[in-house]
């Protein structure tokens, strides 16, 4: 989500957590020659402000907009690395079980640093080098997937990574080999589809911020305008996208008849960098590939800083037109554009006022419902973000006053301003959003 994200540890923050193995992987990864076109070309016109605010007039749930009726099967949370807990079963388990109880659909889980994203009451005893499917055929796993979610995101990083970080491809290296990935992605894809095949359930394997793992060791000198070996590093990521997608696919084609579906998804997150002529994902790579889905995570876009919900919802707007501009994906929206949907989204509240984080995210709700974005993932069930960015290993559950609030639950058990806001939109769904105040 910020700027500054790194992996997760349970010691660590959302940073720290999702840049070590973005680290690792984009020590690996390299860029699409198809994509110096996306380099060089003008700054798109944005759509104005005025006319994007009167276009979800009518869709804001605070101010009566109707709330979709399938809203419980498109709306979710991210589960990794939070900072506390409440029972004594494993941590993966405990937030999975109390994900459906706030009536959400959906859920993420992290295919990566597995004994830092799920640490609390849990023996993985894995070994030190396993495959994607290993670890869905774990206890923790096959017990958190088997729950009746209607969607289920994984963020997969690049298979030899798992938790081996500088181990595997050389992203940057002419002729990168990424049959491992395609590989164990449709190895993945296969297992699923076939245990869920009597199942009405999706699947999305997915990378984390595409933008940051694009950058990799090179994000100072990104700062500086400067982008080492660009065009390689858009064909190695263009090169396991497409790996990624073909596994995917060849597992599709095994399974014609399976319920069950999987779907692979690019996640980009620096979407507004490309109006500064900064070489992104979103510009350099999505022209040259076609995966199933986009995922945005969308704090760029948020505008969270402005406390206002007609600047978010803007932002939201602007952002999905850009994306749309340059992406080719398999599944289209309802206007028959490339499909997006949202990977992360979230404010921190202890940081941001209360009423602020409520009118923002009705805002983003509002484009959403318009604009029917078909899954969105809230960053996140538990806080991992520490006010003080300390990274120490956590001993004991952390407090409130240690943390910045990316939360649905809050330490002391509590639903956090957020967690009430989707409460009542899930109270209200299939009708209007006039009894949510």
């Amino acid at each position: 989500m910020h700027p500054d994200a790194r992996p997760p540890s349970p010691s660590w923050n959302r940073r720290d957590f999702l840049r070590a193995g973005a680290l690792a992987a984009a020590a690996c990864l390299a860029p699409a020659r198809a994509a110096a076109a996306g380099k060089n070309a003008p700054a798109p016109a944005l759509a104005p402000r005025d006319e994007i605010l009167k276009r979800i007039a009518g869709a804001r749930p605070l101010r009566g907009g109707p709330v979709p009726a399938d809203l419980a099967r498109r709306l979710g949370t991210a589960h990794v690395s939070g900072r506390y807990h409440f029972t004594d079963k494993p941590f993966l388990i405990e937030g999975a079980e109390r994900v459906l109880s706030l009536g959400l659909g959906c859920v993420k889980f992290w295919f990566a640093s597995i004994g830092r994203a799920y640490r609390f009451n849990s023996e993985w005893n894995l070994p030190e080098s396993y495959t994607y499917k290993q670890l869905a055929e774990h206890p923790y796993f096959a017990r958190a997937l088997d729950l009746p979610f209607n969607a289920i995101a994984l963020e997969l990083y690049p298979a030899k990574l798992l938790d081996t970080p500088g181990a595997g491809v050389d992203f940057l290296a002419p002729g990168a080999d990424f049959s491992e990935d395609e590989r164990q992605t449709r190895e993945l894809a296969q297992h699923l589809l076939a245990k869920y095949k009597d199942r009405d359930v999706t699947f999305l394997l997915q990378n984390w911020e595409g933008d940051w793992m694009f950058r990799g060791a090179a994000r100072k000198e990104w700062a500086r305008g400067e982008y080492p070996q660009l065009e390689r590093r858009a064909e190695g990521f263009a090169g396991w996208f497409a790996a990624r997608q073909r596994g995917v696919e060849q597992a599709r084609a095994a399974a014609p008849g399976a319920r069950c579906k999987v779907f692979h998804a690019v996640e980009v997150n620096r979407v507004f960098d490309a109006l500064k002529n900064i070489p992104t994902i979103t510009t350099h790579v999505l022209p040259a590939i076609r995966p199933d889905y986009i995922s945005w995570s969308c704090y760029d876009g948020l505008k969270t800083e402005s406390r206002s919900a007609e600047k978010t919802a803007a932002g939201l707007w602007q952002g999905l037109d850009i994306i749309q501009r340059h992406a080719r994906t398999t599944q289209r929206d309802f206007e028959g554009k490339p499909a997006v949907y949202i990977g992360e989204i979230g404010f921190p509240e202890e940081v941001v006022p209360a009423p602020a984080v409520v009118k923002m995210m009705d805002g983003a709700m509002a484009v959403m419902f318009a604009r029917r974005i078909p899954y969105i993932f809230h960053w996140e069930l538990y806080c991992n973000e520490r006010k003080d960015g300390r990274r120490f290993p956590v001993e004991k559950p952390e407090t409130a006053a240690d943390l910045r609030g990316f939360w649905l639950v809050r330490p002391d058990g509590s639903t956090g301003h957020t967690g009430e806001y989707f409460r009542k939109l899930l109270a209200n769904a299939g009708g209007g959003g006039d009894k949510m105040q």
